[in-house]
């Protein structure tokens, strides 16, 4: 499954809306705990319980993560310059055997998508 979205606010701004805890706190789970090095982990509780994820590659370009159970797959999310501001494109695989849960992860992730815009375009997230 893959969504991006362009947002006009340049890319060391949304790359700092991933690693500074208190800023992905506003536009992912109010919750969120993260260890942003590889190795570390994301934490927070969804709507299924607690969930865990291992960031495997981190560069201002590119970041990867390793969802543990009851989620589960890779997710990166890519950041690239565009004329009229940053793309953020997201990449989730891993859904082999759990096919049912594409439109649910798809609903989600458009949802932190668009949160992600409103916080770095200034509007409210919630």
């Amino acid at each position: 499954m893959a969504r991006s979205i362009l947002i006009r606010a340049p890319p060391d701004e949304v790359y700092d809306a991933f690693r500074n805890e208190e800023r992905l706190r506003i536009w992912y789970f109010d919750d969120a705990r993260v260890d942003f090095r590889v190795g570390g982990q994301l934490a927070f509780n969804g709507p299924e319980g607690s969930v865990t994820a291992t960031y495997r590659e981190i560069t201002p370009t590119q970041i990867v993560t390793d969802y543990n159970p009851p989620w589960w797959g890779r997710v990166t999310w890519s950041i690239s310059t565009e004329r009229n501001g940053t793309r953020v494109a997201l990449r989730h695989e891993g859904f082999e055997g759990k096919e049912e849960w594409m439109d649910r992860f798809a609903w989600g992730w458009e949802a932190f998508l668009k949160s992600l815009k409103a916080h770095l375009e200034g509007r409210p997230v919630k």
